[in-house]
């Protein structure tokens, strides 16, 4: 679908390489939260296996938008509550950016 100034819009759950048997993908692979830090630079995505994969925003600006791959790490992992014998699962239901009061960037997630 082209957009407004040739832009072509896309949309993938699943964040990697486009695979066309979708069939394939690991459940805890699919994206299940994404949030833009308070400038736009950073992008932070949350997926069903409790991973935050983090990009920044290309050199060539928000015209392409191109986000690069910044940094990954592992948020959450599964546990299991013994007062309520449930298991509690690993995705990421929300994320959060603190507001920035130095050159470090924070964000919160649930």
């Amino acid at each position: 679908m082209a957009g407004a100034g040739g832009l072509q819009w896309l949309l993938s759950q699943v964040k990697g390489p486009s695979e066309e048997n979708i069939a394939e993908v690991d459940v805890a692979d699919i994206i299940s939260a994404i949030e833009f830090n308070h400038d736009g630079e950073l992008l932070a995505t949350g997926d069903k296996g409790g991973r935050i994969v983090v990009f920044q925003k290309g050199s060539s600006g928000i015209q392409n938008g191109d986000y690069n791959f910044y940094s990954t790490f592992q948020s959450h992992e599964p546990e299991f509550d013994y007062l309520k014998s449930l298991e509690i699962e690993e995705k990421i239901n929300k994320i959060r950016w603190l507001h920035q009061r130095n050159a470090s960037h924070f964000l919160l997630t649930t």
